[in-house]
């Protein structure tokens, strides 16, 4: 039987081999592990996610395409309502608020790439949100927003706007 060499290592250094020693016997499968788990966290997630799930991803890529093109994206306006003032104060109010830019799938560099999606207007977006009168319509101007830049709007107007701009526009409160 071939006897092993004892080496003496000092504290320091048994302080700092042990990490190298248990790579240099386990480093396959430490690889195994960085490589594998994301995949097998992925795969897991793709089918643990329930049917109510996955139609409205579905639905929300099938959104994130009819609005590229002009035309999709008014027929999808259209399909909350033909009126076209709405479609406008929705439109007005994403410009204003710097949304029609900074959208759900908008890449991380687009601060930079559109460096007026970073300010909003807040005296604009005001008077936009003046220009609705009636509280059914509000719904509407909400459903067009969405569409356009598929973030929700009274979320936005919270985040962007101060308590006493807010206030100027009590239907949206």
């Amino acid at each position: 039987m071939a006897q092993r060499e004892i080496v003496n290592r000092t504290k320091s250094q048994a302080n700092t081999v042990w990490l190298f020693d248990f790579l240099q016997k386990y480093w396959l499968l430490v690889v195994g592990i960085i490589v594998c788990y994301p995949l097998f966290k992925k795969w897991y997630a793709k089918f643990t996610q329930d049917a109510e799930e996955k139609a409205l991803e579905d639905a929300e890529k099938d959104l994130k395409i009819a609005v590229s093109n002009p035309m999709t994206k008014e027929i999808e306006l259209n399909k909350i309502t033909p009126r076209k003032e709405v479609h406008n104060i929705a439109e007005s109010l994403a410009v204003w608020l710097g949304t029609n830019k900074q959208t759900k799938d908008a890449p991380w560099y687009t601060w930079i790439t559109e460096p007026f999606s970073n300010f909003e207007n807040e005296k604009e977006t005001i008077n936009e949100l003046l220009k609705v009168k009636q509280a059914s319509t509000v719904p509407l101007v909400i459903g067009c927003y969405y569409v356009i830049t598929r973030r929700d709007l009274k979320a936005d107007l919270k985040k962007y706007l101060s308590t006493s701009d807010l206030k100027k526009a009590p239907l949206f409160n």
